[in-house]
Formats: structure tokens, sequence, C-alpha cells
């Protein structure tokens, strides 16, 4: 049964700081960003990213490490390795889901690539983190 009380509010909030700049990093120059926007047939200029997407972006990077820290209050004692498995789990379930749109929407391998390595890593962070500081 899940238990909210178990949930530690700082793991959480640390999750969601890092998926914030993961993908700040993700979708930049520095790593996939203009390999990125090549698939999307965008420029940096025609992104939209005002204040709202940011408030947005926070608000799904927050509900998804709740929802993994709720997941793991149903193991008997979390830990890094049990945070790591959800976290894997999650992002293999969120790339499978993603990759009907792909499929429907005629969108490229690459960027099917791009955006789901992004989800994997986060989930697979956000276990480690919540795992660790929630055990």
């Amino acid at each position: 049964m899940m238990d909210l009380s178990l949930v530690n509010i700082w793991a959480v909030l640390l999750a969601t700081a890092v998926t914030m700049v993961l993908g700040f990093l993700w979708y930049s120059p520095v790593l996939f960003g203009n390999a990125w926007m090549k698939r999307i047939e965008k420029s940096r200029d025609e992104l939209s990213g005002g204040p709202i997407t940011y408030i947005l972006t926070a608000l799904t990077a927050l509900l998804g490490s709740i929802v993994l820290s709720l997941l793991l209050t149903m193991v008997n004692e979390p830990s890094i390795s049990s945070g790591l498995l959800v976290g894997l789990l999650i992002g293999i379930a969120v790339s499978v889901k993603i990759g009907m749109n792909y499929l429907f929407e005629g969108r490229t391998w690459g960027l099917y690539l791009i955006t789901i390595g992004y989800h994997i890593v986060t989930f697979l962070l956000i276990g480690f983190i919540i795992g660790a500081m929630q055990g």
C-alpha cells in the first residue's frame, strides 16, 4: 500500500531540480539540442519557451518525482537499487508509450531516441536520488 507519509519531500524536490537541469543540458547544444532541433525542424527562435512553459515543465517533473516516490513507499525497504529498478521500469514504460505516438506521427527514429533517452536517464536519476534519500 502506498503511504504518503513515507515520501521524502526533500528527495522529491532534489529529483525535480535534477530533472530540470538535465532537461536544460539534454536539449541544449551541449548534448542533443542541435540534433533535436534539426529533427523537429525548428530553430531556437521558433521554440516556445516562455515562463508558462517552464512552470508547467517543472510541475510535470515534480509529479514524476512524486509518482516514483510513492511507488517506492510500496517497497519494504527503499534503497538505491530499488529506486534504480523502479526508475528504469517507469522510463521504459514511458518510452514504449511515447513510441506509439511517434509511429502514428511518422517521427524519426533519431528524434525518438533523443526523447526516450532523456526520460530513461531522468527516471534512473530520480530513482537513484529518492531511493538513496527515502531508504
